[in-house]
């Protein structure tokens, strides 16, 4: 056992000993309260707070990979929820700068006197520390951009309470960054009782009057989620939480909204995140296009736009077509060629010089006209492997047994992904194409650093994201239908 491992599970034993807090309303752990399924953990003991600022911290949870992913600009107001010593406060405060705020919230005032001896130390002032309680953490209606609540919430006595306080809250776009150990990996560890699933965090964020925003999926042990305030027609402001105990499953949700690209990340091979080299990608009458207008050579420029969301199981229906004539310099393989990757590691996690995400391709392939056959919905694994018939399956690409579609017709490719199950290439209604257990590829060099990094192996989630490759292709509907992982 390495000794993060160790340091976890003395972790463990030291908060048992310690007992839980007597706070009033902070339920006793042989209670085993529970809310929506789950037991409630009691909550960490000032006592421990030592542990917080371990210096094995950065390498076990890569504080400093969340700090960038949370997206923090200067000037806003940030609240540090269950904050402990300070942590992640101190970090937050830098970030926001001297126009800026951190309202840092804890129900132990030990804690808090903590966190202003470090701040002083740190000679920053600009971090309101402020005492709350198991059902009211204080915070200012309508003052937080951001309320960040790491390994937390799952202690929270009264979730539902809190959950509405923290929802009134928020700014009208601001957001809940909650990080949780993933009780999915058994190789977390960390006691079960102080972890959560994706499933769980959705069964109470969701009926509580939230939208799930954005995933990142980049850390060693925990989730990360982005929850929005959902103030759709259908839910007023300050109405009571829907009793239900899932989010639906079985709508179709448009990805692409016909006007801009606002959900989507950019990236092309050789720039950095964000770059679309050339406008590229951009809207124009209601279609997502791929457009080399602009350019005199291809010059390898690779490109891939990723939604921002994770999915694991789903059902994917997009409508495509290949126009025009493909760019001067653009490879001979590359003609009337698009693709949509699944399972994809995250566009901030691709190296700058990178072609191709790791990911399972849905390669996406037209006609060259005449009595030419030429499949669409084929195969292809940019650093992965699947499992095809019981055998590992370790050829790049793979037909498919669709029909060839010529000229400028419109074409819908369905895919059914359930995790690391099984994937299905549906063309007109029918299955063309089926493999199970996609994984990465051992061998391949960008892999092994995702692995390095503490990527599974087994691929089971990933981002979802279309293809520049040198042919000018258009997409008019890109729709998603949740499936029940059950």
């Amino acid at each position: 056992m390495n000794r993060s491992r160790v340091s976890m599970w003395m972790l463990v034993a030291v908060l048992t000993a310690l007992g839980p807090l007597t706070s009033p309303g902070v339920a006793q752990e042989d209670e085993k309260p529970q809310y929506r399924g789950r037991t409630i953990a009691q909550t960490m003991h000032w006592k421990g707070a030592e542990w917080l600022l371990r210096e094995t911290r950065e390498k076990e949870e890569r504080v400093s990979v969340l700090m960038e992913a949370l997206g923090v600009e200067a000037g806003q107001t940030v609240c540090d929820l269950g904050c402990g010593n300070g942590y992640h406060a101190l970090r937050l405060a830098k970030r926001v700068g001297a126009s800026g705020k951190v309202l840092a919230v804890d129900i132990q005032q030990p804690m808090l006197d903590m966190l202003e001896e470090r701040s002083r130390d740190a000679g920053i002032d600009n971090i309101q520390p402020i005492l709350g309680d198991v059902a009211d953490p204080k915070i200012p209606d309508g003052s937080c951009d951001l309320i960040l609540l790491v390994d937390v919430y799952h202690e929270f006595s009264d979730p539902e309470v809190m959950l509405a306080k923290m929802r009134k809250a928020l700014k009208p776009d601001g957001r809940i960054a909650l990080v949780e150990f993933r009780s999915e990996d058994p190789e977390v560890p960390i006691k079960k009782l102080h972890k959560m699933s994706k499933a769980q965090i959705l069964k109470e964020y969701l009926p509580a009057g939230y939208r799930l925003a954005e995933q990142f999926d980049e850390l060693p042990w925990q989730h990360l989620m982005f929850f929005s305030r959902d103030d759709s027609p259908s839910r007023a402001a300050d109405s009571p939480p829907k009793k239900v105990d899932s989010p639906a499953q079985g709508e179709w949700i448009s990805l692409f909204n016909g006007k801009d690209l606002k959900d989507w990340k950019i990236k092309f091979a050789g720039h950095d995140l964000g770059d679309n080299y050339l406008d590229t990608f951009h809207v124009e009458d209601g279609v997502l296009k791929v457009d080399y207008s602009k350019y005199d050579n291809f010059d390898r420029k690779f490109g891939h736009i990723f939604h921002k969301e994770s999915f694991s199981h789903y059902r994917l229906r997009v409508e495509y077509r290949f126009v025009g004539e493909q760019v001067a310099g653009g490879p001979g393989w590359a003609f009337r060629n698009n693709g949509l990757m699944l399972h994809c590691q995250s566009p901030e996690s691709i190296e700058k010089g990178q072609d191709f995400p790791a990911s399972i391709e849905v390669q996406l392939l037209g006609g060259a006209g005449g009595d030419s056959k030429r499949s669409t919905a084929n195969l292809c694994t940019p650093s992965t492997n699947v499992v095809m018939d019981g055998k590992l399956l370790t050829r790049h690409c793979l037909d498919s047994k669709s029909a060839t579609y010529h000229g400028d017709q419109w074409v819908t490719v369905e895919i059914e992904v359930r995790g690391n199950e099984v994937v299905k290439h549906i063309i007109d209604g029918k299955t063309v194409l089926e493999y199970t257990e996609p994984q990465l590829d051992e061998r391949d060099a960008y892999a092994k650093k995702l692995m390095a990094a503490g990527a599974k192996k087994m691929l089971s989630e990933g981002y979802i994201s279309l293809q520049a490759e040198s042919h000018p292709t258009e997409f008019r509907k890109i729709e998603l239908q949740k499936l029940d992982p059950s």
